[in-house]
């Protein structure tokens, strides 16, 4: 797991983004263990919009069945302990964010027409993946109508490449709403966690209350950010930033 502190975003009272969803919105209900969704979009320009009505820490992982494969496969495959098929692509999704139930991730993907999955892989208190508890749902990408506008991209405020093992951020970012398009430039999939610090509270902090079996509250404010993405993938996060220091993680 690598981290990386964000630098404390100056209180400017500059300009908000002008970004925003694009194309559609598809809001996604997690809970203890499942989520709450459609069972089919259109393909293109996707907004998912994570609403964690749970307890626990969720994630929205959107995976893609390349080779004709098929979520009951994928059900089969997940069955045998060992590394992700070679058949899976990871598209991204919202990352963890407040489990209230009110306050929304927002992350934007482009997606193909296809065979998917929406997969939980945050760990429980007992440390197994939600996964293994049966979060996970199949989801089916139909070809647009015809008469469908291609939708555009969201206009991005700054750009963070994922590496092996590193984050780069080309400039710095500052209060308000923001949209950061994250690219993964790496060999491996990568993900952003990013999380707010209250006063006083080291970007370590995080990392502890995982390996202490998550109990309580996290000592951090979960802000979301992106979930795996595959080598050369890319996903654009909304996040609206107040003043502080942050810190990311993968």
């Amino acid at each position: 797991m690598h981290r990386r502190t964000l630098i404390t975003l100056a209180a400017l009272a500059a300009l908000s983004s002008t970004a925003g969803a694009q194309g559609q919105t598809v809001t996604i209900m997690a809970s203890e263990y499942s989520f709450q969704g459609p069972d089919s979009i259109p393909a293109g320009m996707t907004t998912f919009r994570l609403l964690n009505s749970g307890s626990e820490l969720h994630h929205v992982q959107v995976v893609r069945f390349e080779q004709g494969k098929t979520f009951d496969d994928f059900a089969a495959a997940v069955r045998n302990p060992g590394p992700p098929p070679e058949w899976l692509t990871f598209m991204g999704g919202p990352n963890t964010g407040i489990p209230d139930g009110k306050t929304p991730v927002t992350v934007t993907v482009n997606l193909p027409a296809g065979n998917y999955a929406m997969i939980c892989f945050v760990p429980g208190p007992d440390g197994a993946p939600h996964i293994a508890m049966g979060m996970m749902r199949p989801l089916t990408v139909i070809p647009p109508p015809a008469s469908a506008t291609q939708a555009s991209a969201p206009r991005a405020d700054a750009v963070m490449t994922l590496y092996d093992y590193n984050f780069d951020l080309d400039k710095p970012l500052t209060a308000g709403r923001r949209t950061i398009l994250v690219k993964n430039k790496a060999a491996q999939f990568h993900e952003a966690v990013l999380v707010k610090l209250p006063a006083g509270v080291p970007a370590t902090a995080f990392l502890e209350w995982l390996g202490a079996g998550m109990q309580g509250p996290p000592p951090v404010i979960p802000m979301g950010g992106v979930v795996g993405i595959t080598a050369g993938e890319e996903n654009y996060f909304t996040v609206d930033l107040e003043p502080g220091n942050y810190a990311l993680y993968c």
